[in-house]
């Protein structure tokens, strides 16, 4: 679980634009771009009802008209929607927060690991030392009195290094022990969240897309006579 979490920190690029604010700009653009179509198609309604001269120009208003509106209610469905896509996909944004947490977690675990192994490599400096200065000693008749008060002083720095080295590693263990129970706790959280988030995506997108779609298949079955003329005049 470890190398998984740390995988996924590894992954993580705050400042790299993602798949999910280009999928809210796509779905913004799709609405201004209905948006403008539809106050096109106004104007286009307003001209022609007031030009109108003849009867088929005033058909063509009224069809007008209608695109007009199925292209504002598109427009209208398109930033409900993206409203409802920014709700579910906050969870990504609030997955990198649990990222920083996360990468926060394993600097604590690592700073106590290099302090265990500091104190390790300590220790051991201490012990090569006095195994010097005894060996040293050891060639004087009567041993070396100054050599022997340093081995003394050497044996306390031990005493205490080793008592600190004992806290440091049972605060790693700590750590290692709280690490292991959060992210077992955030790994459980993080697919509970993932998937409420992706069946409310997906119903949203369902739901929506099938309302622009029933709003521009009423305007094409009420504008269908353009079709079947074309079609007719395409027969002869």
């Amino acid at each position: 679980m470890f190398r998984h979490w740390r995988g996924m920190i590894m992954s993580v690029e705050p400042r790299t634009p993602l798949p999910a604010e280009a999928l809210v700009k796509a779905q913004q653009d799709m609405g201004d771009t209905m948006g403008a179509l539809g106050l096109a198609f106004v104007k286009l309604t307003k001209f022609e009802t007031e030009e109108a001269i003849y009867e088929s120009q005033r058909i063509r208003a009224v069809d007008s008209k209608r695109i007009a509106t199925a292209a504002v209610k598109a427009s209208r469905t398109c930033r409900d929607l993206n409203t409802q896509t920014v709700k579910y996909l906050d969870t990504l944004h609030e997955h990198l927060g649990i990222m920083l947490s996360v990468h926060t977690a394993f600097s604590d675990r690592a700073s106590a690991l290099l302090t265990v192994q500091t104190l390790m490599s300590d220790l051991a400096s201490l012990q090569s030392r006095i195994e010097k200065l005894e060996a040293a000693s050891s060639k004087v008749f009567g041993g070396d009195r100054t050599r022997l008060r340093k081995v003394h002083e050497l044996r306390e720095t031990i005493r205490a290094t080793e008592d600190a080295k004992c806290c440091a590693l049972r605060e790693y263990e700590r750590i290692k022990e709280n690490n292991k129970i959060e992210l077992s706790r955030l790994d459980r959280e993080r697919r509970e969240d993932f998937l409420e988030m992706l069946k409310g995506y997906v119903t949203s997108q369902a739901s929506y897309a099938e309302k622009i779609v029933d709003g521009w298949e009423t305007v094409a079955e009420e504008t269908s006579g353009y079709a079947r003329r074309s079609s007719n005049d395409a027969t002869y």
